[in-house]
């Protein structure tokens, strides 16, 4: 009967070793985990390391565009990309796009892209050089232009655009619209 109970102590204490052993490993592995760049822009803080210039501004609009267009991300990440790519705009785009109303527009874009298997694959934005700025009504503003190449199911396309971002009030630049040149 001893015996048997200094078995049953040492299977005991060796599950307990072997348990705790799996939830150490497993504690440091989620700890050790890198950031997607999804979470990274989602939990980027904006308003205390908001960009310095207008192409810093559209570098990162193209970060959060090639993570919405570059691939599969949930809805929940989509949202998450959309607002803080609002945060973005000029308080005049805003009001021109109430963020329900902007969510669900790029939710379709988003589907269109996917059923079509079109994919960002890669964004180049014109140098610091090559950024105009300009004075319009009053206020300052800087043309960037950005240039996007597309690949689909069974073709590419590269296309370009032209962001018009304009100074805020506390001296940030915010985007106020886009064309096509």
């Amino acid at each position: 009967m001893k015996k048997l109970r200094s078995i049953i102590a040492i299977v005991v204490c060796v599950g307990l070793c072997v348990g705790y052993y799996f939830y150490l490993s497993h504690r440091n592995d989620s700890k050790d985990k890198e950031p997607t760049e999804v979470e990274q822009l989602v939990n980027k803080d904006l308003e205390h390391s908001y960009p310095s210039t207008a192409r810093e501004v559209i570098r990162l609009y193209n970060r959060m565009l090639l993570a919405l267009y570059g691939g599969e991300i949930s809805q929940k990440e989509m949202e998450g990309l959309g607002r803080q790519a609002r945060k973005l705009f000029d308080e005049e785009l805003l009001l021109q796009n109430p963020e329900d109303s902007y969510l669900l527009s790029l939710a379709g874009e988003l589907n269109e892209y996917n059923e079509a298997d079109k994919k960002i694959i890669s964004v180049t934005v014109s140098t610091s050089n090559e950024v105009e700025y300009r004075e319009v009504q009053g206020r300052e503003c800087a043309y960037v232009e950005a240039s996007y190449y597309v690949k689909g199911d069974k073709d590419s396309e590269r296309s370009i655009q032209t962001y018009i971002l304009r100074k805020d009030t506390e001296g940030n630049w915010r985007i106020l619209g886009v064309y096509q040149p």
